[in-house]
């Protein structure tokens, strides 16, 4: 399977821990769910296998009033077998602005670009809650950034599935909303050349850059008239509700959420305490209250991040101690792995070993389980 949300017991006999303090609460509707078990059956694989884990019972996923949880969607990502390429690309292209609720129904009615790009900032996670945008371009070069609100590192096969379908439903929700011709410019990603990066040509049909320093889309200026129907009262209608939504989704999240977003929005450039305070509205006497109310501290959100950053990348590549280390912010190997060494209980090595074996199909070597201190979340998800 690609992937599968790992249980609060350790991480030495499941994959990277994906699911975050609040991605337990059920606020999304079933479109992706329903996409990705229409897909893979058309493969050969039953819904019942598709849904395995996830705590959903086919029936509800049609259902207007059904939601779904972040944890769900990942459970039933985790479900797609290994080599089966190209199924995030399809789940994506079916997501079409008619797909997208009453956040669709925004972007259609937007006067003008200004307006739509605000749209696309704000309210993007109604949809898709496991990559963020924002917007790094300009009128004469408009350009997105993409950045996966995973617990994993770039080489890790979630993150790329989540990219895959993040890039396909872009590119649908652009031809929505002007035309067919629609064409991306150039793609930059983070991570490595995958085996199916022919499809990444045959979809896009653009210049695609591999093992870039960020992830970015950019494309040419748009034609004046869209095939949106842009409308200022039903827009101001739309926003309103796009408002509730986005208030009712992030009622629930606890500050150690909201730090732990803020620390995944920019891997490879963490934030300290002051900047995660400022991006808060919040002073750093505040953060570090709240912080110690629900039990935890910046430094520890900050170190567990890192090491599950760490772990996905020694179970998903070949890269050194040094390279590790230089990615997350430590000045050396040495601190890196004295780190890693006290969280997990165990050497970076062992985890290499490990991923290795899976990769290449073999039988594992015992390996301690590392016994990391749980943080907690607004629903008591100790998520360790």
């Amino acid at each position: 399977m690609l992937a599968r949300p790992a249980a609060p017991a350790g991480a030495a006999g499941a994959d990277a821990d994906v699911v975050q303090p609040g991605q337990l609460a059920r606020v999304y509707p079933g479109h992706a769910i329903a996409f990705l078990t229409e897909i893979l059956q058309q493969h050969g694989q039953a819904p019942q296998l598709s849904l395995a884990g996830s705590g959903i019972d086919p029936a509800t996923i049609y259902m207007p009033s059904s939601r779904f949880s972040v944890a769900q969607i990942l459970a039933v990502i985790g479900n797609v077998p290994r080599g089966w390429s190209g199924i995030a690309f399809q789940v994506g292209l079916r997501f079409h602005v008619s797909a997208c609720g009453v956040y669709g129904y925004a972007l259609l009615s937007s006067p003008d670009r200004d307006s739509l790009v605000g749209v696309v900032q704000r309210y993007n996670g109604l949809v898709d809650p496991l990559v963020m945008l924002h917007y790094v371009g300009t009128a004469r070069q408009p350009m997105w950034g993409l950045t996966p609100v995973l617990a994993c590192a770039p080489t890790d096969a979630l993150y790329r599935f989540a990219m895959e379908m993040k890039l396909a439903s872009m590119l649908t929700v652009m031809r929505d909303l002007y035309g067919e011709a629609f064409r991306f410019r150039r793609i930059r990603l983070r991570y490595p050349a995958p085996a199916n990066a022919a499809d990444y040509r045959r979809i896009f049909a653009c210049e695609i850059e591999f093992d870039c320093a960020a992830n970015d889309v950019s494309f040419g200026r748009l034609a004046a008239t869209a095939k949106r129907a842009s409308d200022p009262i039903t827009h101001a209608m739309m926003l309103e509700l796009c408002e509730q939504s986005f208030q009712q989704i992030n009622s629930g999240t606890s500050v150690s959420g909201l730090v732990l977003t803020i620390l995944m929005e920019r891997q490879g450039a963490f934030p300290n305490i002051e900047q995660t305070a400022r991006a808060l509205q919040l002073s750093c006497r505040t953060l570090r209250r709240r912080l110690d109310a629900e039990g935890t501290s910046f430094s520890k959100i900050l170190l567990r991040h890192r090491m599950q950053l760490a772990l996905s990348y020694l179970r998903t590549s070949e890269l050194s101690n040094e390279e590790i280390a230089g990615r997350l912010g430590y000045s050396d190997a040495h601190n890196f792995r004295r780190a890693f060494l006290s969280w997990a209980g165990t050497a970076p090595a062992h985890f290499r070993q490990l991923g290795r074996a899976r990769r290449g199909g073999g039988r594992p070597a015992p390996v301690p389980a590392p016994v990391p201190a749980p943080l907690p979340g607004p629903a008591g998800l100790g998520a360790g």
